[in-house]
């Protein structure tokens, strides 16, 4: 099947990826679930909504750091396990809640939201460098390619499995559908063999290996040139996403649930841009990234002046392009550069850039855009983003010319 799909030839990652299917389709399909009760909760309180993202992603912050820090003194196969666990328990109490209670109250939700998010963010390192280790040097990019695209492609899945869901009121039962999902891919990953990673024994504590991790990647350029940037995409392209439920209502006038279509049609064209990662011959560069995340404002620019649902859909299909283009390419990037010894470390910085700060963006654009806050709209607030991403992606474009690539870093 091509260059693409090479990673396929490991047992032990296939393991991993028929795990990380089946546990994205339920998280998709719960994580539009939750927006759709926080959307009926609040009845379409904008600023309600991105609290949502707040509370999953907050805890990225601060348990991200020590997430790194277990990947790389731990079993990391026993992280992912237990995390996938923990994962399923926080699952069955949101249906739980929403079973015994329909209408239960905003806290409640966000704090079990906060729990689901502290158990991704001690997940995250973990299973990225497990992946790694599960195949030949070769073969990386394919398989951080390939998780991409399955991200994705149950980003499609999810939701409209959700649209049901959403729309009957019954959000229970994307909760367990999300708690099935985690204890089977937990069962799953306990079938993977993967030789032992490296361990560095030099009697460092947590913090001080968090900053050696710091160092590592401020040593490896351009490393800690693409976290920075992971994090700009984040903030002001992945928070975009919490004003998809009001830009669907307020501005294409559609029915409640509705969003959840716009959200798969995202899905669908990252599915095409990390294959295309996995399919390219160029070697990942930063370069690269910064060009795809400015096309990637230019999607959005075209979204924003959407006025049908079709319309947006099709615009919202080149910004999962462009966005996962980029994601993949910082990722599969960074896996090059940096050594096997610090690599959960310098990957839970990754996982901070991407997941921790998307809460700041969220409230911050849900501030902008509500009539509680500076009351500009969802339209201006989602102009305002582009164009801070097409600037950014200009000036990176320019500065990282030349920089250096994996190759350069053959450890």
């Amino acid at each position: 099947m091509g260059r693409g799909f090479i990673a396929f030839r490991h047992k032990a990652y296939c393991w991993i990826f028929a795990s990380f299917v089946i546990q994205q389709i339920g998280f998709w399909m719960s994580h539009l679930t939750l927006q759709g009760l926080i959307e009926e909760r609040s009845e379409g309180d904008t600023l309600a909504i991105t609290a949502l993202f707040a509370a999953l992603f907050v805890p990225a912050l601060f348990v991200g750091p020590f997430g790194g820090v277990l990947a790389d003194r731990v079993e990391r196969k026993l992280v992912v396990t237990v995390s996938y666990f923990a994962s399923a328990a926080s699952a069955a109490g949101l249906a739980l809640l929403t079973g015994i209670n329909g209408a239960p109250p905003l806290w409640a939700i966000y704090t079990l939201a906060f729990i689901l998010g502290t158990t991704f963010s001690l997940l995250g390192p973990s299973a990225g460098a497990l992946v790694v280790n599960s195949v030949s040097s070769e073969a990386v990019q394919s398989a951080i390619s390939l998780q991409a695209a399955v991200q994705n492609l149950t980003r499609v899945v999810g939701p409209i499995m959700a649209v049901e869901v959403i729309g009957s009121g019954r959000f229970h039962i994307g909760f367990t559908g999300f708690a099935v999902a985690s204890a089977l891919a937990g069962l799953m990953i306990t079938r993977v063999v993967v030789d032992a990673h490296d361990v560095e024994m030099d009697g460092l504590g947590v913090f001080s290996r968090i900053r050696d991790g710091f160092r590592h990647a401020r040593e490896r350029k351009p490393a800690l040139l693409a976290i920075a940037t992971t994090g700009v995409a984040s903030v002001f392209g992945v928070a975009h996403t919490a004003l998809i439920p009001s830009f669907t209502r307020e501005v294409l006038e559609q029915e409640p649930g509705q969003f959840a279509k716009v959200v798969a049609a995202t899905g669908l064209g990252a599915i095409v841009g990390a294959l295309t990662v996995g399919y390219s011959k160029t070697e990942p560069s930063l370069r690269q990234a910064s060009i795809s995340l400015l096309v990637y404002g230019v999607c959005l620019v075209g979204f924003t002046a959407s006025e049908q649902l079709e319309t947006a859909m099709a615009w919202q299909m080149g910004v999962g392009f462009c966005y996962f283009t980029t994601m993949t390419t910082l990722q599969t990037l960074l896996q090059q550069v940096v050594s096997d010894s610090a690599r959960g470390r310098v990957m839970s910085l990754f996982v901070i850039s991407w997941g921790s700060v998307v809460w700041i963006g969220t409230l911050m654009l849900g501030a902008m855009a509500d009539s509680d806050g500076l009351n500009l709209g969802v339209r201006p607030t989602l102009l305002a983003t582009s164009g801070v991403l097409i600037g950014y992606g200009l000036v990176v474009a320019l500065i990282s010319k030349g920089m250096p690539t994996g190759s350069n870093y053959p450890d």
